[in-house]
Order: C-alpha cells, then structure tokens, then sequence
C-alpha cells in the first residue's frame, strides 16, 4: 500500500535503510528507515530486517494517509 501511494504522491517508489542493528548476532534488533527521495518518512524496528520494514512501512503509510486525508 506504501508503494502505491508514494508512486501516485510523489512519483517515487520507497527505500529502505537500515540505520542500526544492536544486539548480539543470535538475538538482533534492526532499524530501518523508509524514505522517498531525500524526506525520511518514518522509521520502525524490529527482531529481522522484514519486520522492521514492514514496521517503518505501517507507519509511514499512517502518516501519510492522515496527512492527505486518505
């Protein structure tokens, strides 16, 4: 859903990045932050890089949503 509507608002698909990965490797927790262009969208966190996106995703879809009353 994040996907549609970053291309429909901004002609731009997401990307993710992760920011910090803290923990020892059999018990890690990841951030990621999802961006379009340059504005940093949101950023979540999570036990694997899938969850933390999914996570920023979740939220920068909220955001967004609110923000143009969607």
């Amino acid at each position: 859903m994040l996907q549609e509507l970053t291309q429909a608002e901004y002609k731009q698909l997401p990307q993710y990045e992760v920011i910090e990965s803290t923990g020892p490797d059999h018990d890690k927790t990841f951030i990621v932050a999802v961006s379009v262009g340059e504005v940093i969208l949101a950023i979540g966190s999570g036990k694997s890089k899938k969850i933390a996106e999914s996570e920023a995703a979740r939220i920068a879809y909220t955001k967004l949503t609110v923000k143009t009353g969607e």
